[in-house]
């Protein structure tokens, strides 16, 4: 395969369960950059939220963040592409999720935060400590978020709520009530979350955007999910790839589906299709 950009999902696709990266994948990834490969996280986290180990690897430059709200040029501090709300919708969303009995977050200039309250409460709402784990090293706990919000000064990319693990049913009808609003993308890749963001702020636009910034042919992307999320992504890549953990959805959305995520998946496919290891 003829490829230049190879774009990663990071829970459930890149990084094992315990939020590990393993040696095989990370010497993968270095192989494919070695070959001129773009290696991309492409993750609903924002910028400040990518893993330490994955941010810190010296061949990655780009990443597609918040669900593709935000694409940065991480070795300028650039950024390539920005779909965010306008004040109002901002504003209008923030009261309405807050209505509900969620753990929420807000996404504001690259930052996840969220009021201390629910972030001291982050195990009632997390399936497993893996999970809890990543909000609590994610997320700015943050006092006012509606003053937040509403200060004309700061871009509001993404909101994102948390329901108890019992609360499937709220889950779905807020889901089809956000489906309402005008001007949203409403997706999901913790299965107890709701992932809002523009309309035009998808992983598979914001993943389009960078392949054309680059100069690359959509022929040349190569792209990895688990996730609702990333069935966008999955969809505009020339090559998409589902993970054995993804959902049947998701799957029907790729070209080819790989190993799960414990099983090294990810290292398994560009071993195979892009170095060419038989």
């Amino acid at each position: 395969m003829d490829i230049g950009l190879i774009a990663l999902d990071l829970d459930g696709t890149l990084l094992t369960t315990e939020k590990r990266l393993t040696e095989r994948t990370c010497a993968a990834l270095e192989g494919a950059a070695k070959r001129g490969v773009h290696i991309v996280p492409a993750t609903g986290r924002s910028l400040t939220g990518i893993a330490p180990e994955v941010r810190e690897l010296p061949f990655i430059r780009y990443a597609v963040t918040v669900n593709g709200a935000a694409v940065w040029d991480m070795k300028e501090n650039k950024m390539i592409s920005r779909k965010a709300f306008s004040r109002d919708q901002a504003l209008e969303l923030w009261d309405f999720i807050s209505g509900y009995h969620t753990m929420q977050d807000a996404c504001i200039d690259g930052v996840a935060r969220m009021e201390p309250g629910y972030y001291n409460r982050a195990r009632e709402f997390m399936a497993d400590e893996p999970r809890t784990h990543l909000i609590l090293s994610t997320r700015r706990p943050t006092e006012h978020m509606r003053d937040m919000v509403a200060d004309e000064k700061n871009c509001v990319e993404k909101f994102n709520l948390f329901f108890r693990q019992d609360r499937e049913r709220e889950r779905q009808q807020a889901k089809r009530q956000l489906e309402q609003f005008p001007g949203l993308s409403v997706t999901s890749s913790l299965g107890n979350n709701l992932e809002i963001n523009h309309i035009d702020a998808t992983k598979g636009k914001g993943l389009l955007s960078l392949a054309a910034y680059l100069g690359l042919d959509v022929s040349q992307v190569m792209a990895f999910g688990d996730g609702e999320n990333d069935i966008s992504m999955l969809e505009a890549a020339g090559c998409g790839v589902a993970m054995a953990n993804a959902s049947e959805r998701v799957k029907r959305a790729a070209n080819m589906v790989t190993l799960n995520n414990d099983e090294e998946g990810v290292a398994y496919s560009i071993e195979r299709y892009v170095l060419e290891v038989r």
